[in-house]
């Protein structure tokens, strides 16, 4: 499956892009994890994992679901690069960090680095 991946300071997220409609420009600094603007949701994911840098360059518009009226926005910080990344080789995340990460699936070892894969249903169910 391809996810984008995106860097928050030491932070390395891979969010699906086969739930994605599209990636836009924004320039859009939010406090808030979730704000709503005339119809629409923003999800600033420097916001949900606490970043002092809360700028966001890059908007995921997430693919609506069916009953689904407001177009959702996740805000990111630029996204470096697609990586294909096979469903088995993403490991769980241990139990012991699910309060902090609950929005993350798991885990994907890539070289040196860790990209915590983001659970998109997860997130959207608590905006």
């Amino acid at each position: 499956m391809k996810y984008f991946i995106c860097s928050l300071g030491r932070i390395n997220l891979g969010i699906p892009a086969g739930q994605t409609e599209r990636i836009v420009s924004v320039n859009r600094i939010q406090d808030s994890v979730c704000e709503t603007v005339n119809q629409e949701i923003f999800i600033s994911l420097p916001a949900l994992l606490g970043q002092e840098d809360r700028s966001a360059p890059h908007g995921i518009v997430l693919k609506t679901t069916a009953g689904q009226t407001a177009k959702k926005t996740l805000l990111t910080p630029k996204i470096d690069v697609e990586l294909d990344i096979p469903e088995e080789d993403i490991r769980s995340l241990p139990r012991v960090m699910d309060r902090r990460y609950r929005h993350f699936r798991g885990a994907y070892c890539a070289g040196t680095s860790i990209i915590l894969i983001l659970n998109l249903e997860k997130l959207q169910e608590d905006r």
